[in-house]
């Protein structure tokens, strides 16, 4: 089995988001990547979406209307672990953790999480800057979505195969594309495509998948037209904890 990840959705009011960054950092977010089985953990800030196609032809991407799920987009805890039962299992730390420090954890708006495990791993051209098992990537899109039908399920799964998988292993500035199926959360489907660095003026790294297109003239539905995402994906951002070090100096 390779790493589970768990990821947590969350907004911050401005008013308390400093001392909140601060308690994350400095305290809380130290002590996960203290926990027995946790590999890894980080925090992004995630950059909004325009609303309107984020690639030029391509249908507009549709989001749930699910009136019961919350709407944390703003940021990202990624946390990554040797087995499920670093997160569900007997006695769990993580869940001592979080209930000693339940009255700040209180004050993450719009707060849900899911965990997921790998349904498939690709490696890309920059995987030497971060090898499979060696920590978080400086940027990252996470996606995470359903479908509606079994068909779509299987229409989906041959078009990564097809399609995406093959563009990921040469995407410029990848470091290693994640397919993900969700032991817990609202989204079946995940998605982690792990970059070294997201530009400023950009949203999301889909015209870098454009723009590797190896001819692969897929014939089935673009996945837009039945993917449902949850609010504001997909989550692309930059890494604020740990801090992203310059390795070109």
């Amino acid at each position: 089995m390779g790493e589970v990840i768990k990821a947590d959705w969350f907004d911050l009011d401005n008013s308390s988001s400093v001392a909140i960054r601060s308690w994350l950092h400095d305290s809380y977010l130290p002590q996960v990547q203290s926990v027995p089985g946790v590999a890894w953990t980080a925090h992004y800030e995630i950059v909004e979406i325009p609303d309107k196609p984020y690639i030029a032809g391509a249908p507009q991407r549709r989001e749930t209307t699910d009136p019961t799920l919350p709407t944390g987009w703003q940021n990202v805890i990624l946390t990554a672990a040797v087995s499920p039962e670093v997160f569900f299992g007997r006695n769990d730390p993580l869940d001592t953790l979080a209930q000693s420090h339940a009255d700040q954890l209180a004050r993450l708006r719009n707060h849900r999480s899911a965990v997921y495990i790998e349904e498939q791993v690709v490696n890309s051209p920059e995987l030497r800057a971060s090898p499979y098992g060696m920590g978080p990537p400086p940027a990252m899109q996470l996606g995470n979505y359903n479908v509606g039908t079994p068909e779509d399920e299987v229409e989906l799964a041959r078009w990564y195969r097809a399609e995406r998988f093959a563009r990921v292993s040469v995407t410029p500035g990848m470091i290693r594309g994640r397919k993900l199926l969700s032991i817990a959360g609202w989204a079946k489907h995940g998605v982690l495509w792990e970059f070294t660095d997201l530009p400023e003026g950009d949203s999301s790294f889909e015209h870098r998948f454009v723009a590797a297109d190896r001819g692969e003239n897929w014939q089935g539905r673009h996945v837009l037209e039945y993917a449902i995402h949850a609010y504001g994906s997909p989550h692309a951002g930059r890494r604020v904890w740990p801090p992203v070090t310059d390795t070109t100096a």
